[in-house]
């Protein structure tokens, strides 16, 4: 349509209409209409807004404006975080950012596989503990103080500080004192750390490896100094007696910590001995993993003494040692008074059948304890070596009555796992049993009767025979004399 032809129809119009006068004609040529074309409306295609497009303007320019929360409504800071780029810079992000739909956007853009159940269901503590981690395993082995590296590590520990409640570092090439972490992360509860490097190729040196004197040393403090670090991990440190010894300068401070390990360490006798002072009613350990040492009957005879007065350890783990039958046995006579402790693993500790009669003794004495592993023990004859190959126990040539005690704490287990009260199935057990019982004495009853019910027909039968025989004897014997008088009558 024309401007002309619109005009003579709006002239019509008008006309019809007692006419306008010409500046409000103008005016109503001008006003805008709803126009509508079907191309947008078939892609649904709008174009933005004033708001949108001023929100771009500070989601890009973000950085240079302070306390955009009071200044912004909460949708419009939503969308301004939705606009955000990923690459910010890690302090200004952690110090600025709190929404969890940009740390989750940030994690799965460059951690796909993080899982945010391990690190407090928070998406913003996921990727900064994951960050920190990945810091700390990527620092040199050589570093001075004052390198920028370092630097810029010290001031992403400081953004983090609030957010960071576990570090587990699988590798650290460096022998760098930590203390700057335990000094700047308040909330800090997990620790785990293992020094050397995984992947060397053609560079191995035995000296990369493990951890040192100093290393030791600076550990110690961090853990005297620390008020909130409840589980420590050092597996794989190469840690022998000596390192133990300057370890406890920090671990007898310990009163907070609950969970330690030491697997696949060094540790022999006299670090054992060091370490059972960890049992002690001062402290509040619930899980102690001494797996994987060299530890021998000394020492697992210490563990056992203070484990007798332990109120607190759940979880004993002393898996590949040396404990053999000497240590094992003196560690199951405190067992029988020890009621706290839940699971055992004493695998692989050369354990033989002369041990058996001591774990009889605590399985009937211990009522508590629900996972017990000796796996991997000749616990057999060593002429059935080639019979009992396996690690269940069924085949392990235990006795009967220890078998039988295995096999109900293990099914009382079960029936507690179910939620099935134990004494109901006992009743019920020995109600079956007796049920059971009761039906076999009826059927050697009836056995019984059924045999007296033959003995009395044969006795029958017997008597029966040797009245016919009698009266066939009798009916002979009358024969004669019948012809005898016969005879004479004729």
């Amino acid at each position: 349509m024309t401007m002309a032809k619109a005009w003579r129809e709006e002239d019509r119009s008008e006309r019809s209409q007692g006419g306008r006068r010409p500046e409000e004609r103008l005016h109503a040529m001008l006003k805008p209409k709803n126009i509508r074309f079907r191309a947008l409306e078939k892609v649904k295609v709008r174009p933005r807004s004033l708001v949108q497009i001023c929100l771009q303007r500070v989601a890009e320019n973000f950085l240079q404006y302070d306390n955009l929360h009071a200044k912004l409504g909460r949708k419009q800071l939503e969308d301004v975080y939705a606009m955000l780029d990923l690459d910010m810079p890690l302090p200004e992000a952690a110090l600025r950012i709190n929404d969890e739909n940009y740390w989750k956007r940030r994690t799965q853009a460059k951690h796909p596989n993080a899982q945010v159940e391990k690190h407090g269901m928070s998406w913003k503590q996921t990727y900064l503990e994951i960050e920190l981690q990945e810091a700390l395993e990527r620092v040199p082995i050589t570093v001075e103080y004052g390198n920028p590296e370092l630097e810029a590590l010290k001031q992403q520990v400081m953004a983090s500080r609030l957010y960071v409640y576990q570090l587990q570092i699988t590798q650290f090439p460096s022998h760098l004192d930590l203390s700057f972490i335990f000094d700047a992360l308040p909330a800090l509860c997990t620790f785990s750390i293992t020094y050397g490097n995984k992947r060397l190729g053609m560079d191995y040196e035995r000296a990369m490896f493990g951890m040192k004197i100093s290393d030791a040393q600076y550990l110690a403090r961090d853990i005297r100094v620390s008020q909130t670090l409840v589980s420590l991990s050092l597996p794989c440190n190469m840690i022998d007696d000596e390192l133990v010894k300057v370890l406890m300068g920090g671990l007898s401070y310990g009163h907070m910590l609950t969970h330690l390990d030491l697997s696949h360490n060094k540790i022999g006798d006299r670090g054992a001995r060091r370490l059972a002072s960890l049992l002690d009613p001062d402290y509040c350990l619930q899980a102690l993993d001494l797996s994987d040492n060299q530890i021998h009957a000394n020492g697992c005879m210490h563990l056992g003494a203070h484990l007798a007065e332990n109120i607190t350890c759940q979880v004993l783990n002393l898996r590949l040692n040396r404990c053999e039958d000497n240590g094992v046995s003196h560690l199951f006579q405190d067992m029988c008074v020890n009621k706290h402790l839940q699971t055992l693993n004493i695998a692989c500790n050369d354990l033989t059948v002369r041990c058996l009669p001591y774990l009889n003794a605590m399985l009937a004495e211990n009522g508590t304890l629900l996972e017990l592993d000796v796996s991997a023990n000749p616990l057999h004859q060593v002429e059935e070596e080639g019979v009992h190959q396996g690690v269940d126990l069924r085949s392990c040539g235990l006795p009967a009555d220890v078998a039988q005690r295995v096999t109900t704490a293990v099914k009382h287990r079960e029936l507690i796992a179910k939620g099935i009260p134990v004494e109901a199935y006992e009743k019920a057990r020995q109600a079956a049993v007796a049920a059971e019982e009761a039906a076999q004495a009826a059927r050697e009853a009836a056995e019984k009767e059924e045999q007296l019910g033959e003995g009395e027909d044969e006795d029958g039968e017997e008597k029966a025979e040797g009245k016919a025989e009698e009266e066939k004897a009798e009916g002979e014997a009358e024969k004669p004399e019948a012809e005898e008088e016969k005879k004479e009558g004729e």
